[in-house]
């Protein structure tokens, strides 16, 4: 669906990447690194200074060159709606700027409201709406005319829990119908849930681009194991353990798990004495970028 071929923008330099038809692609990293910029490359916002990017095998052409109808955009620095019209009004502008019929307006704009929340506030204006009440309305204008690829900037900011869930089950049904998604994201929780890849943008260039699981094996194997036992503690001396610790009743493994499973060890000690109690703390996205931005590129 989308490809970039040795694309270089400001701080981006030579990005190479493919996003597949029907596929969510959270793009990650930390502030000032090029996400931005990637994403308004990727609706034709942009155009680049070196490379190429295609959509759906055709180089993109600018956002305002007819291709608006098959693309739903939103950025934070872009307001979708005028502050002085209502919510319904905002709507109606937009039902003109896509060429809906007024049958299909109707069925959408209703469907949309009630999911994700505005239908209640539809009557304000928009310069009166609470930072989530503009953020559910600026959703729904974007998914108006049922576009074949999104383009979202911190899409969740400023909704509650409830709503970030229904836009996030709302999201995996558009992919299970073809539609393709790259969402850039400082909530690592929206990044985990939905997506199927990820994108790690570090210093313009991309350092990783796959899946969750192999993201936190690649940077941040390491997890941690709290095995209670009852008197006799066991001997882990031969086990390929980053370190342990045994106080009182209490074995406290870290470990990469590349290296051992968790199985493994508790055979072991299990093997030795009685177990009581297990806990495992794995880690998780937000350890694996943590350690990628230290620059630990090395898989341990």
């Amino acid at each position: 669906m989308i490809t970039f071929d040795n694309v270089d923008k400001f701080i981006l330099k030579n990005i190479n990447i493919h996003i597949p038809k029907g596929t969510i692609v959270g793009l990650v990293g930390r502030s000032g690194v090029g996400k931005t910029t990637f994403l308004k490359l990727a609706c034709g916002f942009l155009k680049s200074e070196a490379g190429c990017v295609y959509v759906d095998g055709r180089e993109q052409q600018p956002y305002c060159r007819g291709n608006v109808s098959q693309i739903g955009v939103l950025f934070t620095d872009r307001p979708i709606f005028n502050d002085k019209e209502s919510v319904k009004g905002s709507f109606e502008a937009l039902k003109l700027a896509y060429r809906m019929s007024d049958e299909e307006f109707n069925v959408r704009y209703a469907e949309l409201s009630k999911m994700l929340g505005f239908d209640a506030c539809e009557e304000q204006k928009v310069s009166n709406l609470s930072l989530g009440q503009r953020r559910r309305a600026e959703l729904g204008a974007v998914l108006l005319h049922k576009p074949r690829l999104l383009i979202l900037d911190e899409p969740t900011s400023g909704l509650d829990e409830n709503a970030k869930d229904t836009f996030r089950r709302y999201l995996k049904r558009l992919v299970a119908e073809g539609v393709t998604v790259v969402i850039s994201s400082h909530d690592l929780v929206d990044i985990s849930e939905i997506c199927d890849r990820i994108a790690v943008l570090d210093g313009g260039k991309l350092v990783y681009y796959g899946s969750e699981d192999m993201l936190i094996k690649k940077f941040m194997p390491v997890d941690k194991l709290l095995i209670k036992v009852d008197k006799r503690l066991p001997d882990v001396e031969d086990l390929p353990l980053i370190r342990y610790k045994m106080e009182n009743d209490e074995l406290v493994v870290e470990y990469n798990s590349n290296h051992i499973t968790s199985a493994e060890i508790l055979r072991t000690v299990m093997a030795q004495t009685s177990v009581t109690e297990v806990k495992v703390y794995k880690s998780d996205i937000a350890d694996a970028i943590m350690n990628m931005e230290k620059g630990a590129y090395e898989n341990e």
